[in-house]
Order: C-alpha cells, then sequence, then structure tokens
C-alpha cells in the first residue's frame, strides 16, 4: 500500500499544473561524414534543421505531445542482433525531464537528464552515459525557429538536440 501512496504522491504536481501543454521535439543524430561538426545551436524549421545536419544521419526523433512540468520523455532506439552466438545490441536510450519555468508570458523551458548509448558486438564493447543537464530549449512559438544541441558524445559522434512548440 506504501508503494502506491508513494507513487501517486510523485505524479502530484501534474494534478495541479495549470500550465499551457507544450511538444517537445527531441532528436539524436551521429556523425556519417568526419569532416561535419554540429552545431551548439541550429536555426530554422524542421526542413532547415534536417537539411543542415547533411554531415549525420538520424538515429531518432521524438515529438511528445501534451508535455508539462516534471514529465519524464523517453527515447529508445535500438538495433539487437546475433553476433556469433552472443547478442549485440547498437542502440541509444534516454530517460528526460522536462521542465516549465515559465512566468506569465516568459516562457522557459529545460530538458534534461541520461542517455545511455550503446555499442557492442562486431568487436565493438561501448558502453557511455551521458548526464544531461537542465539545459534551456527554445520555444518557437516565441518567434525563435530552431533546435538546441543538449550535448554530444564525441567518441560516438552522436549528438542530442531539442526545442518545445506549442501543442495543437
Amino acid at each position: 500500500m506504501l508503494k502506491y501512496l508513494i507513487g501517486l504522491l510523485l505524479f502530484f504536481p501534474a494534478f495541479g499544473y495549470a500550465g499551457e501543454a507544450r511538444s517537445v521535439n527531441f532528436a539524436a543524430f551521429q556523425i556519417v561524414d568526419k569532416d561535419f561538426e554540429f552545431e551548439a545551436i541550429v536555426e530554422g524549421k524542421f526542413s532547415d534543421f534536417i537539411a543542415e545536419m547533411k554531415g549525420s544521419q538520424i538515429l531518432a526523433l521524438v515529438h511528445t505531445a501534451g508535455a508539462i512540468d516534471g514529465d519524464i520523455i523517453t527515447m529508445q532506439t535500438s538495433v539487437l542482433r546475433d553476433n556469433d552466438g552472443s547478442l549485440g545490441d547498437f542502440g541509444v536510450d534516454c530517460q528526460l525531464n522536462f521542465k516549465d519555468e515559465s512566468e506569465g508570458e516568459d516562457t522557459s523551458y529545460l530538458l534534461g537528464g541520461v542517455c545511455r548509448i550503446i555499442q557492442v558486438g562486431n568487436g565493438k564493447n561501448l558502453r557511455t552515459v551521458l548526464i544531461i543537464p537542465h539545459t534551456n530549449i527554445p520555444d518557437t512559438a516565441q518567434g525563435f525557429e530552431g533546435w538546441f544541441m543538449l550535448d554530444e558524445d564525441e567518441a560516438t559522434g552522436i549528438a542530442f538536440y531539442a526545442n518545445v512548440s506549442l501543442e495543437h
């Protein structure tokens, strides 16, 4: 009974939340062109963003509708395969906390958490954990169309980007 009460209390802030729901957009890219470098800020609409990433490949894209303060946003993409009798795993697994620190008309959104990068098999044995501190992410409804980089793992060439848009 106690564990159910504790679980309910973890979700309590969401019950009384009066803010406007947002869509959180989160993307993971990996470099494929050795001369390509990720930019900290990529301006433009979604199509402009994708065009700017031409030296990389998209690993995952998440559009989370209806996000409110305190939500946990998850993204997982993985390829599991038999590798000479053992299991190989190549993928990304993220759990990110969305914070809404807006006051009145002044919007402020943050995203941070943990992303795990796993490349095991085919001669690789890499397990990386990125701790992404809460980072301000742009609100496209405030007139700035763009994406902010949350973090980059240079060893694997993987970077994570995000922005926020109005709920439609």
